[in-house]
């Protein structure tokens, strides 16, 4: 007999090994095993199938190696893991052992030992709030499927989800996983749920020691755990019965995992998971994804209003638009460094989102614009500032650091401008402003450094310390900040004015979370120089329903999610007859999409490809359905290899350049 093994390397291939016969019995698929792996000797794999030799294609196989050992008695996962995995390769594109190693990636080889059950303190009973009255119904009738619940404008997730978790969780060994888009949000949750789960309360994120990982884990398998709150790696930890799922934050842009293989947007992964296990769920969020908010509208999900439509709002804070074309220059505008200044100085706290990390989104000639690029993948680089290095040039997509230019590469000249406030920027800008005021800095190049600094910055912001908070969106996450009275946007066209179908509703977002932070005596400002986009028009009302029905109705007129699945596939080279070649294979493969199949928008590049020596555009396949998009997805990455032409393949794509 043998056993066809999937290991976690990026490779779309399956390995046959001969099972020996004590191991034959025992063999079965979802079991992880020991083989042989090239070098290594015992690389661990998960078991697809166990089937006779004379049922294996083995023509690619020079000799059969032997399974070692089995590592588990039964599978760790109830549900299909190989199922799920296979789907996630056909909707993401990455290789199948990748996507099944995602499911084990933290699997001990050796499982721990049932820890003793303590007897467990009495448990509170949760308030029921009224107005998500129906919500709970749903939930303790046990029925299947999923809910949409729309948090109100001051709804805060410590006050209604334990009565959610309470409703969902009606039997002993029932386990819930509740994710969250940061890791900040767990201490309070916990402390929330705790006293209605007592003692079986977990988290999971990527800052826990080995010890608290592996107990974290160990405790999802075994059943001790009946609640574990994670971040988005969380949707493929091992339950013995996980019997219910809520999303925090459904919209968040961080759920979608595009920087490393496996690719995945863990909205979508927990949907496939919840329906293997035929298990209820919950998306909440105050101002949903267009997909969910689609879904919704479709009947997939039952939507559920904490706030009900046409429920007074009462007061919010002041909205104002800032035209940037009356201030050229000048990184905060007059009235908003008058609102600031005294706001300051009247006790209250500020919080500033600039357009991005780094100190300015381009640098360019002043005598002939030109901008430096990477030369490696192609996008303009961000001036940074390091206190090492001074200001240098960093290229985003890649990580490439290079120094700030002396001489235009075009005309020679030596005068370099900036523009673009990014947050180190933005925080140089307030400090010259507020010389006496506290001002700190929190954004991705803070989340990746420092842990401490991370959190003296967030903390110190939440406990009054400070009087500045400089940062980019992610700042934006339901800070408790107790004395923020002014949120500014310092630069709302860099989504704005991209090519991003998601931009209106980003943008709109951020502005509805900005809403809901402050209370009617807040302020807050939006720089632009689009003051004329149909977003600024809807600040009035800040009716997100309103607003999400309108951005569904034009979603559907120009076939993009969720009426569509997307592929884009950018091709990029010093050889632009190698890049037109290749892209020309690329569309024959795709000579099946036709008539209400799909449709294909492209080729896209970038302003001022043509002045340029480095090549780079890019395809957007819109298709029907998830299976034309799989196939699509399948042609992409079955196009050849061509010398000097390099392929960026991606589903679902979030980001558009």
């Amino acid at each position: 007999m043998l056993a066809e093994l999937s290991f976690p390397i990026p490779l779309r291939r399956t390995f046959y090994y001969l099972l020996p016969e004590e191991l034959e019995l025992m063999a079965a698929p979802g079991l992880r095993a020991l083989a042989p792996l090239g070098k290594r000797k015992d690389a661990v794999g998960v078991i697809l199938r166990v089937l006779p030799e004379k049922d294996a294609d083995l023509s690619g196989f020079k000799e059969l190696k032997a399974v070692t050992a089995l590592l588990d008695e039964t599978p760790l996962f109830p549900e299909d893991a190989p199922a799920l995995a296979r789907r996630m390769s056909s909707r993401w594109g990455s290789p199948e052992g990748l996507c099944l190693g995602a499911f084990y990636a933290h699997a001990p080889k050796e499982l721990p030992p049932p820890a003793a059950q303590e007897p467990l303190p009495a448990a509170a009973a949760p308030a029921r709030p009224p107005e998500i009255a129906g919500l709970l119904e749903t939930l303790e009738s046990g029925a299947p499927g999923g809910c949409l619940l729309r948090l109100g404008p001051l709804e805060r997730r410590e006050a209604i989800y334990p009565a959610i978790l309470a409703a969902a969780l009606r039997s002993e060994d029932a386990q819930a996983l509740v994710l969250v888009p940061d890791l900040n949000f767990i201490p309070a949750l916990a402390s929330a749920l705790e006293p209605f789960f007592p003692g079986r309360v977990g988290a999971w994120h990527a800052r826990l020691t080995p010890k608290r990982r592996a107990e974290a884990w160990a405790g999802a398998h075994s059943g001790r755990l009946k609640v574990l709150i994670a971040t988005r790696t969380g949707v493929f930890l091992p339950f013995k019965n996980l019997r219910f799922a809520l999303m925090d934050g459904e919209h968040e842009e961080v759920y979608r995992q595009a920087e490393t293989e496996p690719f995945y947007h863990t909205r979508e992964a927990l949907l496939m998971r919840m329906g293997a296990l035929n298990a209820p769920f919950v998306l909440a969020s105050p101002c949903p994804s267009i997909e969910t908010w689609g879904a919704a509208a479709a009947g997939s999900l039952k939507r559920f209003d904490a706030a009900p439509p046409g429920t007074p709002r009462g007061p919010g804070p002041d909205m104002r638009v800032l035209d940037m074309e009356k201030y050229p220059g000048e990184v905060l505008a007059r009235p908003l460094a008058d609102a600031l200044r005294a706001a300051v100085a009247a006790g209250s706290q500020a919080l500033l989102i600039a357009g991005r990390k780094g100190y300015a989104s381009r640098l360019f000639c002043a005598n002939c614009g030109w901008m430096p690029r990477c030369p490696d993948c192609g996008p303009g680089l961000t001036l940074l500032k390091t206190a090492d290095a001074g200001q240098v040039l960093l290229c985003r997509r890649c990580g490439k650091k290079s120094p700030k230019p002396e001489t235009c590469q075009k005309c020679g000249g030596k005068v370099f401008r900036d523009y673009g406030a990014g947050s180190q920027k933005a925080q140089e800008a307030a400090s010259r402003l507020l010389p006496a005021a506290k001002i700190v800095r929190f954004d991705g190049d803070v989340l990746r450094g420092s842990l401490k600094t991370m959190r003296a910055s967030l903390d110190g912001f939440s406990k009054g310390e400070s009087d500045v908070l400089v940062g980019t969106r992610i700042a934006l996450r339901e800070l408790g900040a107790p004395r923020l009275g002014l949120i500014a946007f310092l630069d709302a066209d860099g989504e704005l004015s991209s090519a991003d179908f998601r931009a209106s509703e980003k943008a709109y977002q951020a502005f509805y979370g900005a809403w809901r932070l402050l209370g009617p005596e807040g302020r807050v400002f939006i720089q632009t120089r689009e003051s004329g986009h149909y977003v600024f028009s809807r600040l009035a009302e800040m009716d997100y329903p309103s607003f999400a029905d309108g951005e569904l109705a034009a979603r559907k007129d120009f076939f993009y999610p969720p009426f569509s699945h997307i592929v884009k596939v950018r091709f990029a080279s010093y050889d632009r007859p190698a890049l037109d070649a290749a892209a020309a294979v690329f569309l024959k493969s795709l000579a099946f999409l036709g008539g209400d199949d799909g449709e294909i928008l492209g080729p896209v590049t970038q302003p001022g490809e043509e002045r340029r020596k480095f090549h780079s555009e890019y395809y957007l396949v819109k298709a029907a359905s998830e299976k034309t998009a799989a196939r699509c997805l399948a042609a992409a990455h079955a196009l050849p290899p061509r010398a000097g032409v390099t392929y960026f393949i991606e589903a679902d794509p979030y980001g558009f350049h």
